[in-house]
């Protein structure tokens, strides 16, 4: 007896899959690629809301690798000269932030 076959498009099993991955969250549902942050925007989405103060500090001073200049997603973790703000490479942030939030002291208090 003879199989039938029937042919489904590339794009519905596309689809399909895409669906079936986003709906097991084993993707962002935002692609952060590309997109930089304001301190403001990354301290209210990966810190809590604590102040720029407290990230600056317990972030960006005890985790250098956080640097721009050493090769991290922060680009001017403090006041730079001729650089206008801090400026967060979004993508590489929010994966470093979960591979590293149990390193965070999070009950550290500023001065």
């Amino acid at each position: 007896m003879a199989q039938l076959s029937i042919p489904i498009p590339d794009e519905q099993i596309d689809s399909a899959v895409q669906g079936a991955i986003k709906k097991m969250n084993l993707v962002p549902k935002d692609d952060l690629k590309g997109i930089t942050w304001t301190m403001d925007e990354f301290r209210k989405k990966c810190c809590g809301g604590k102040s720029p103060t407290w990230v600056r500090t317990f972030i960006f001073d005890e985790f250098p690798e956080t640097d721009y200049a050493n090769g991290g997603w922060c680009l001017a973790p403090h006041k730079t000269e001729g650089i206008k703000g801090t400026t967060i490479f979004a993508y590489e942030a929010t994966r470093w932030m979960e591979e590293h939030k149990h390193d965070i002291d999070w009950e550290a208090k500023t001065a």
